[in-house]
């Protein structure tokens, strides 16, 4: 597929109603794909919205029960020329710790599930959506994409670092015994229109630009001083998928330059929605790692196109969650996915 085009390749798309999933399902559908999309849960207004693309099938799947999704790859088969696995079990840090358990047993047979119907159905490559977080522990900054230092994995309570670092080995697994052709892309923290903007789903920015337009106060754990870096969401999924045209590297970081604290990133935020700025810090509360650095020097050598600055990509989401909730109070409205698709 290196230098070709998508138009006339049949790909399918896991969590296709999901904040990042149907992102792909738009692109590639732009780009003249067929597009297979999977997803577990229903979203009227998404699906009506996405099935309503050239090229664009929905179909309810859930890739925990193994026969039920074999029996989708024996339907789609032999036409499906790529995968890509979005399908996730995520949430904020407080979700994180206290589903632990829940997240690495979905994302890890999900995508074992997955991997063994790309291989027995003879599909020629797999798009594995891992996470920054699969490079976190000791070693240099900025992280490349070669620097193993998930290899040297030490005890971890966190269900959802642990799911997309085994996540990475069993694709790679897959590779080295089966001939699976997988394509690892490992954003930072993704943003953008569509996440889940309230409950245990909301991520950083989200939760932020919910709260303060609220008019209520956001609480950084920590003392504010961490710092990340975040990309954009549909960024993310034209970077993807270049590296899949290109041919050229089997893992990319996609990031956006340089790094942001999360003190500076509540008060960029209160700048973008023009809300006074509330914000309160609780350095008893575990704040993270100090710094996520990712090297993302591969990824401005391949991609074609210049990627939105944060502040560019927070105007986006500000005016979509705006519409959005705007829409939400017409007698149509417009539900705000979830996460997982």
């Amino acid at each position: 597929m290196a230098g070709d085009s998508w138009t006339g390749k049949t790909v399918l798309v896991t969590g296709a109603l999901g904040f990042i999933g149907s992102h792909f399902v738009e692109q590639l559908a732009a780009s003249g794909a067929t597009v297979l999309g999977l997803h577990r849960s229903s979203k009227p207004e998404l699906e009506e919205d996405l099935g309503a693309l050239p090229g664009v099938s929905l179909f309810g799947v859930d890739l925990l029960d193994h026969a039920e999704l074999r029996f989708a790859f024996r339907h789609f088969a032999p036409g499906i020329d790529a995968v890509v696995h979005c399908a996730a079990l995520d949430g904020n840090a407080s979700f994180k710790r206290t589903h632990s358990a829940e997240i690495l047993d979905t994302n890890l047979r999900t995508t074992s599930n997955l991997l063994g119907c790309v291989r027995d159905f003879g599909v020629a490559r797999l798009v594995l959506l891992s996470s920054s977080e699969a490079l976190a522990g000791h070693g240099p900054v900025p992280v490349t994409e070669e620097q193993a230092t998930r290899r040297s994995l030490q005890a971890s309570d966190n269900g959802y670092v642990l799911s997309k670092i085994f996540g990475e080995v069993l694709a790679e697994q897959f590779q080295q015994q089966y001939g699976t052709r997988v394509h690892l892309v490992r954003p930072t923290n993704v943003f953008g229109p569509r996440d889940s903007f309230g409950g245990t789903r909301s991520r950083v920015i989200p939760a932020m630009i919910s709260r303060l337009e609220s008019g209520e106060e956001i609480e950084i754990w920590g003392d504010g001083s961490q710092t990340r870096s975040f990309v954009y969401v549909t960024d993310l999924v034209r970077a993807s998928l270049e590296l899949v045209e290109s041919g050229r590297y089997p893992a990319l970081n996609v990031a956006t330059t340089g790094e942001i604290s999360m003190l500076e990133l509540a008060r960029q935020i209160a700048a973008v929605t023009g809300r006074h700025e509330r914000v309160r810090v609780d350095p008893a509360r575990p704040g993270g790692a100090a710094s996520q650095v990712m090297d993302t020097s591969r990824l401005h050598d391949l991609i074609s196109f210049r990627p939105l600055s944060l502040r560019e990509g927070l105007v986006e989401t500000v005016r979509w969650f705006r519409d959005s909730t705007a829409a939400d109070r017409s007698p149509r409205g417009k539900a705000i996915s979830v996460s997982q698709g």
